[in-house]
């Protein structure tokens, strides 16, 4: 399985690039990864940026792909509900599972009905970098979930 995080916009904050690097890596050992920044729109409306910034993110996605919409609105899953859908992925054979992490705007309200599942990190709202770091450290933890590695504490 591969997972990937397709997010508008680049990291620019270096110590939560670092870590999300070192998570990715982490991580890494377990499943491929693969991280790509998808470039921000300039529309004149927010909805025209929502849109284009859609088409952009989908345009990232292998097609077949699980995908999986970060939203305020989603489903909070724990660690170890997390460690479960992505044990299931791999057991059903899922080739690809993409992670949607949106603009300043969010994801257009079309892409997140078109995903797969709707997650929420929090109810707290954060930075898009931090909501970056914090879903590879997730994802990290559930795999040392899944094969019982003493991470997860």
């Amino acid at each position: 399985m591969k997972i990937t995080i397709v997010a508008v916009g680049k990291l620019r904050d270096k110590s939560l690039k670092a870590l999300c690097d070192d998570y990715r890596s982490r991580l890494g050992h377990h499943v491929q990864v693969k991280s790509r920044d998808v470039r921000k729109a300039r529309g004149s409306t927010t909805k025209a940026v929502m849109i284009e910034e859609a088409e952009n993110l989908r345009a990232a996605t292998p097609e077949g792909a699980v995908t999986v919409a970060l939203t305020e609105e989603g489903k909070q899953l724990s660690s170890v509900e997390v460690a479960q859908k992505m044990d299931r992925w791999m057991v059903e054979g899922r080739k690809d599972v993409v992670f949607y992490i949106g603009g300043a705007h969010g994801l257009a309200p079309q892409l997140k009905r078109e995903a797969h599942q709707r997650w929420s990190l929090s109810k707290m709202t954060f930075p898009h970098d931090m909501a970056r770091m914090l879903l590879w450290e997730q994802l990290y933890r559930a795999m040392t979930i899944i094969r019982g590695e003493p991470y997860h504490k």
